[in-house]
This record gives structure tokens, C-alpha cells and sequence, in this order.
């Protein structure tokens, strides 16, 4: 069976308001990249355009991941979905912030089974 994560509203935009004098966004879009370390996926959202502060969300099941949100008027926009590079823990889940905006979330990788054989079949190890 295959679960869902969700992140609700995670993501502000720091700097932007209703009030800025600068042209309108054409749209707003949704970048999402992964990478790993030994212990942990990290997710990189980065949003351009008009996004509705705290519209994001993020949908982990198994090994996919995509970001939605919603532009200033409402309208659904997502991110291209991605695959992990292994399977996530939700507890202990973390986000922040970088320089340029951008969210980052880390997740800790799911614990893999010790003594299992390459099928994943407990008893391949001690045959």
C-alpha cells in the first residue's frame, strides 16, 4: 500500500507582497530537485512567479514526489515529479530556507532490513 506525505504551507515567499511596483509574473511555476546523502533525501523547491504563500504542498508516495501550490488567482500548478532515490521517513522531517528563497526540505531514509539477501527474502541470507 502505498502512503502519502503531506507538507502544508511551508512555503512563503520572502520579500514578495501584493504591493510590489514590479510587473506581473506571465505565471508562476514550481522546481523541485533531489538529491542524497548517506542518510538523507533532500528536496529543493524553488517557486517563481505569483504563488499563494502557504499553498505548497508536498505528496511523497514510495519513491515519487510532486509539489503543487496555487497562483494568486487559484489555479493548480505542480512541479514535475520526481523520483527518490530511496524510500523517506516522514518523522523527524525538516525544513529550511536558503539564501535565494528556495525551501529545503531533508528527510531521513528509511532504515533498510540488516541480513536480507539482494530479493529482499529474509531467509536468502542464511541459505
Amino acid at each position: 500500500m502505498a502512503g502519502a506525505f503531506l507538507l502544508f504551507g511551508l512555503l512563503t515567499l520572502p520579500g514578495a507582497s501584493a504591493s510590489d511596483p514590479g510587473p506581473a509574473p506571465a505565471s508562476a511555476a514550481l522546481t523541485a530537485s533531489v538529491g542524497d546523502t548517506l542518510d538523507a533525501v533532500r528536496l529543493r523547491i524553488q517557486a517563481s512567479g505569483d504563488v499563494e504563500p502557504g499553498s505548497v504542498e508536498v505528496r511523497f508516495a514510495g519513491h515519487k514526489v510532486v509539489v503543487l501550490a496555487r497562483d494568486a488567482k487559484g489555479r493548480a500548478i505542480r512541479s514535475q515529479p520526481l523520483r527518490l532515490p530511496a524510500p523517506v521517513v516522514e518523522e523527524g522531517a525538516s525544513a529550511d530556507y536558503e539564501a535565494d528563497g528556495a525551501l529545503v526540505i531533508t528527510l531521513r531514509k528509511q532504515a533498510t532490513a540488516q541480513g536480507t539477501g539482494p530479493t529482499g527474502d529474509g531467509e536468502a541470507a542464511t541459505r
